[in-house]
């Protein structure tokens, strides 16, 4: 009876091993969402690297605007660049040739491009104008391959992306918990995201925004398994070896 109430034990700790595909397939219910989400340019903040490209028919007459980065590492477009930009001061203003100190408070890039450009207009012919971020950071940590901080020269970076960056979730991460953390205007916001839905696609916290943290919660069981007595596949062992112990003495 002991031997037969073990061997339903054993059986009980091996079905409870397994994980579902619900715990574990990404936008499971993606066939219902929809993927259009609009990109909404982000302000400029103290500490940010400005690409300005000014460009006009008589190129002489910017490449005064000129300005380049170089990189240190070819195969990896992401990290170890030297950057050589416009950088933002905590008062929030670049300096330009000629234009001198503009202010990019509360302004996106977009918007501060049409600015200069309407500033220059009065020294180059026709100039255009196109700025870009480049030194976009943000953090993936907890149950991914690869943890870090990472920085893209671009601004318009989606959690996939960043998750992608990182390596992907680990077979231990809860997938129904990722927490964004973001600091906007001075106030902390939280968003927790289920990946096994799709509806985070819609929301604002689809696209991220510069110094954003995402954290991947671990599961249940590799908390249990951080533990004294261990996971499930440990209980699992140890039951086994009783039931081989009472078997070969009940013989």
């Amino acid at each position: 009876m002991k031997t037969k109430s073990i061997i339903q034990f054993v059986i009980f700790l091996f079905i409870a091993s397994c994980a579902s595909k619900k715990d574990v397939y990404y936008f499971q219910d993606i066939d219902n969402t929809s993927l259009q989400k609009n990109f909404k340019f982000l302000k400029i903040q103290p500490g940010d690297i400005l690409d300005i490209q000014i460009k006009a028919l008589n190129a002489e007459s910017v490449s005064i605007f000129q300005r380049n980065y170089s990189e240190l590492n070819p195969q990896n477009q992401f990290q170890n660049r030297v950057i050589d930009g416009y950088l933002v001061g905590v008062d929030g203003t670049i300096n330009l040739p000629i234009i001198g100190a503009v202010d990019t408070t509360k302004k996106t890039t977009k918007t501060l491009a049409s600015e200069i450009q309407y500033a220059l207009s009065p020294y180059v012919k026709n100039p255009s104008v196109n700025i870009r971020l480049l030194n976009f950071r943000v953090s993936v940590l907890g149950e991914v391959q690869k943890p870090g901080t990472y920085t893209v020269m671009e601004e318009r970076l989606s959690i996939p992306q960043a998750l992608g960056l990182a390596g992907d979730l680990t077979i231990n991460a809860d997938r129904n918990y990722v927490l964004v953390i973001r600091n906007k205007d001075g106030k902390k916001e939280n968003y927790i995201i289920d990946l096994r839905k799709s509806e985070f696609l819609q929301s604002d916290f689809y696209f991220l925004h510069q110094n954003d943290i995402i954290y991947v919660r671990p599961n249940n069981a590799k908390i249990k398994s951080s533990g004294v007595v261990g996971s499930v596949a440990t209980l699992t062992s140890i039951a086994s070896l009783i039931l081989s112990l009472i078997l070969v003495i009940s013989r």
